[in-house]
């Protein structure tokens, strides 16, 4: 858009894959007016809550109705920035096996802000006989139609998983950790976005404008009233959740559900279903003492309780949107950048869309929302740079 030349590339076969090849039951949280993309908003007969195979159509879509230059099935083999030319020496490998050497001036990380799978290991899992596997690695509880299953982790996807497997006809329990904030998708976003991203509401341009010109601290200060009201029209179900025995929280300060996504990118469930099957006993839920160890059968806990299992799913989140920076690009490269996401002592979001602490290297990501709104300013301060209207960082 701004006139610089961008290459796109994508380790998977088709633009869409990383949401194609995701669980069956993903559909996202948040309503279509708040997810438009740039350029190209979704139709107007689309869903208010977009299933995943259809996102990733549409993002296919999207990039070759703006004739985006993607190299699919290519992945970096190396990378190495010269400070005095201001250039990056990467070497790509093709679908064919064949190697490319380019000289781009910068190179954005869009490998999504929740970085990679942390998958925790447990005293004695190597003698589990089921099957033991990360959500990120999960793809339906079909394969589970009457056996036991146990979801470690509370949030979003692990409340979704949970909510599968008993739709797939699975006994399911799920594992809380810790305290999670929970409101339903219905009262919680819709009080959240009422008057800006909703049916018959502004434009994203105007909505985004109005959002963004709010700095993160009043969103916080303004937060505390507006999870007191969420909460209240969620009375039955939160209520519900607590008899059965889950520990909820109120998100930082009493900030619910917005500070907790920027400050971790998680501790939190946007209910589309689940709480009613566990306040109703459908999903069991473990909640109050620590994982032992693995058993052949199951997880032994340290309170002495067990849960027999067939299959183990580890919705225990993400590490460091850096460390996948380490894997692709380096050490060398990922030990000058500071750490992605979460608040700084300006209450701003860190490094994300702006200095990464190595000079060319750009990390972006986020939801929908946040990549379409700062996706344009990312691409300013690089064309600054481009044209010398600002020096580059850290060089």
């Amino acid at each position: 858009m701004v006139g610089v030349d961008a290459l796109i590339v994508d380790k998977n076969e088709r633009v869409g894959d990383n949401w194609r090849k995701r669980y069956k039951f993903l559909v996202l949280h948040d309503p279509v007016w708040y997810d438009h993309l740039p350029y190209m908003p979704f139709p107007s007969s689309w869903p208010v809550f977009t299933p995943k195979d259809k996102l990733a159509d549409y993002f296919e879509h999207y990039a070759r109705s703006l004739e985006l230059n993607v190299w699919l099935q290519t992945t970096v083999s190396s990378a190495e920035y010269d400070r005095a030319t201001r250039t990056w020496t990467v070497k790509l490998k093709r679908a064919d096996g064949t190697e490319r050497v380019l000289h781009p001036h910068h190179v954005i990380q869009a490998t999504g802000h929740s970085g990679e799978p942390n998958i925790p290991t447990f005293e004695g899992q190597e003698n589990f006989k089921g099957k033991l596997v990360h959500s990120s690695q999960h793809t339906t509880g079909a394969d589970f139609r009457g056996q036991k299953a146990v979801v470690v982790g509370c949030c979003n996807s692990g409340h979704d998983i949970a909510h599968d497997f008993f739709e797939q006809g699975a006994d399911v329990t799920i594992y809380q950790r810790s305290s999670t904030y929970i409101m339903s998708s219905e009262n919680g976003l819709g009080t959240l976005f009422k008057n800006l991203y909703e049916e018959g509401g502004p434009t994203v341009e105007q909505a985004d404008a109005i959002f963004y010109s709010n700095p993160i601290e009043v969103h916080q200060i303004l937060g505390k009233d507006i999870t007191r009201q969420i909460a209240n029209l969620d009375k039955d179900i939160l209520e519900g959740l607590q008899k059965a025995g889950m520990k909820l929280d109120w998100g930082y300060d009493g900030s619910g559900f917005l500070l907790k996504y920027y400050r971790r990118g998680g501790g939190y469930y946007l209910d589309v279903g689940c709480s009613k099957l566990i306040a109703d006993g459908s999903v069991k839920i473990k909640q109050g003492s620590t994982i032992k160890r693995l058993t052949e059968t199951g997880i032994e806990f340290a309170d002495g309780t067990t849960l027999d299992a067939d299959i183990i799913v580890l919705a225990t989140g993400y590490s460091n949107m850096r460390e996948t920076g380490r894997k692709i690009f380096g050490s060398k490269v990922a030990d000058q950048c500071n750490d992605v996401w979460g608040l700084d002592e300006e209450n701003e979001l860190r490094t994300m869309w702006r200095n990464s602490g190595h000079p060319g290297y750009w990390f972006h990501g986020g939801n929908l929302a946040h990549c379409r709104y700062f996706s344009k300013r990312l691409a300013l301060q690089i064309l600054a740079e481009e044209v010398g209207l600002k020096k580059p960082y850290n060089l």
